[in-house]
């Protein structure tokens, strides 16, 4: 799972980077990778946590993060956001939400004198800043819509990829039941 996590971190921060090259596409052409890549993202998250033997306690924000993404993501993809304005609000929120699930993470983390504290502290700061700045930013003169969402799945990207990377190894007990089998066998 740890793996696939990565692999979602990567995916967002290359869906980022498609919308920031893209940013003259409507929207609507955009909403369906976007979505997309949410519901995947939201899912390989809960499944990562649901796998994960050896769960750190105070770790729930992180299944948080991924319901809300496979949430937000599903109302991506049945069209529900009409206008641009809404669009940023809807996407600032997303970001605001998980920056703040981010600092929380970070402060259990740092609880468990976990290394990986001080970057998901960072990131979930960034994430913050980024939300709060969609809400001010309403007038779009500054970015264009495309970048700011582009820019989302940068830092949503980099913060699952920071995850995946951080994420305890799964140990394979596959070779142990194998000699364990032979042995019995030998017996």
């Amino acid at each position: 799972m740890r793996i696939l996590t990565i692999v979602s971190g990567i995916a967002m921060i290359l869906t980022g980077l498609w919308c920031v090259a893209n940013q003259g596409v409507a929207f609507a052409a955009l909403a369906f990778v976007l979505g997309l890549v949410m519901v995947i993202s939201g899912i390989i998250g809960a499944a990562a946590f649901i796998k994960m033997k050896k769960r750190p306690e105070g770790m729930g924000w992180a299944i948080a993060d991924a319901m809300i993404n496979i949430i937000l993501g599903c109302i991506v993809l049945s069209n529900q956001l009409a206008t641009d304005m809404v669009i940023a609000v809807f996407f600032g929120m997303w970001m605001l939400f998980s920056g703040c699930n981010r600092i929380v993470g970070s402060l259990t983390l740092k609880k468990q004198e976990d290394k990986a504290w001080s970057w998901t502290m960072g990131l979930g700061v960034i994430g913050t800043v980024a939300g709060i700045y969609s809400f001010f930013s309403c007038n779009f003169a500054v970015l264009a819509l495309g970048v700011l969402i582009g820019i989302f799945f940068l830092i949503q990207g980099t913060n699952v990829l920071t995850l995946g990377i951080t994420m305890p190894h799964a140990k394979r007990h596959h070779h142990i039941l194998h000699m364990d089998r032979n042995k019995e066998k030998s017996i």
